[in-house]
């Protein structure tokens, strides 16, 4: 009658438990890529939901150069308008860029902690008033950003005219 496992048994208990593990680890990198894909993606429908209706109800000159007062540019604003985490956005002069937290030190910036979606995609047009969205100007040097350009499979651009002829008067 034996008492315990043999050495070979034990030895394959640990290989599959590696394996399966190792699956389990693509598999949850995936999943997790998918959902701060979905996170992005929703930020970029709010900004444009929330920020026509924030130009309407306060009566932004959205072409003037100058942002509105409390911001220093206009991506200050753009973020503060949908209450976008800070965490996940970085603002630019007339944009904003998104913010991706990676652990590889092999895809961090200098600060060694997050990358940033560089590239003009996703800011507001002050001499023609409006607000652009072009996801194939989401440069792709890194996994994410390029999981993120791949994500808007028409590449077409999106885009509002947040500017008016005439005031709003209520």
């Amino acid at each position: 009658m034996r008492k315990a496992f043999s050495m070979i048994e034990l030895v394959f208990v640990i290989i599959i438990i590696g394996a399966l593990s190792a699956t389990a680890m693509t598999w949850l990198i995936s999943t997790r890529n998918d959902s701060a894909i979905a996170m992005i993606r929703s930020d970029i429908s709010t900004i444009f939901k929330q920020v026509s209706a924030r130009v309407i109800a306060e009566n932004i000159n959205i072409t003037s150069n100058k942002a509105p007062t409390g911001y220093s540019n206009w991506g200050e604003w753009l973020m503060d308008t949908p209450h976008l985490d800070k965490s996940k956005w970085y603002p630019t002069q007339n944009g904003l860029r998104a913010i991706i937290r990676v652990s590889s030190s092999s895809n961090t910036n200098s600060n060694g902690s997050f990358d940033v979606c560089i590239g003009d995609y996703l800011y507001i047009d002050n001499k023609q008033g409006l607000l652009i969205f072009i996801p194939n100007k989401i440069n792709t040097t890194n996994k994410f950003c390029k999981l993120l350009a791949d994500s808007y499979k028409n590449t077409s651009n999106f885009t509002i005219n947040l500017s008016t002829n005439n005031k709003v008067i209520f």
